[in-house]
């Protein structure tokens, strides 16, 4: 399902400036952001950026997740998710239950340590958030990039779920 792009004439291809440079915008404040980020967390002796992610999700969950719910909120692939959940179960920060109505589905639950680990975390992930996203950008600006890439993701959310990509 395609939206309808506002501002863009018939001519203009992914080659335009105007697209490419957001796209490297998007891309570079994202990454130097993440790493930021990950290097204050693993100066505090803590676990990496995507460890959070995970825990956080599984926390703000009223019931055990499955995998896939975690998929398209964590930035890595299924395989990739898969050794991450290894990780952090082996630190005994998640724990999987077996699914009691399909043997072979998996729920994923957060357990006491995890809570305990994410709750150190969370104030180095909210400080560098709060200091290189929040203070630069205004509410309008955050709003209106939230629609915008609201947008981008709902041009393909159709297809993630479609090839079992996503749960979103």
């Amino acid at each position: 399902m395609s939206q309808a792009r506002p501002d863009r004439s018939a001519a203009a291809t992914a080659s335009d400036p105007a697209y490419a440079e957001a796209w490297q915008a998007l891309r570079g404040s994202h990454q130097v952001l993440v790493d930021q980020i990950g290097r204050e967390l693993s100066e505090a002796g803590l676990p990496e950026l995507s460890w959070h992610d995970v825990l956080a999700r599984l926390d703000a969950s009223e019931t055990p997740l499955r995998p896939r719910d975690l998929l398209c909120h964590v930035g890595v692939t299924k395989s990739g998710l898969t050794r991450l959940l290894d990780r952090i179960e082996s630190a005994g920060l998640l724990e999987r239950r077996s699914c009691p109505s399909d043997r072979r589905g998996t729920f994923l639950a957060i357990t006491d340590s995890g809570r305990e680990t994410l709750a150190e975390m969370r104030p180095i992930r909210n400080r560098v958030f709060e200091q290189h996203f929040e203070a630069v950008l205004s509410r309008d600006d955050a709003a209106r990039i939230a629609g915008s890439l609201g947008r981008v993701g709902a041009s393909v959310r159709g297809e993630l779920e479609a090839d079992d990509g996503c749960d979103l």
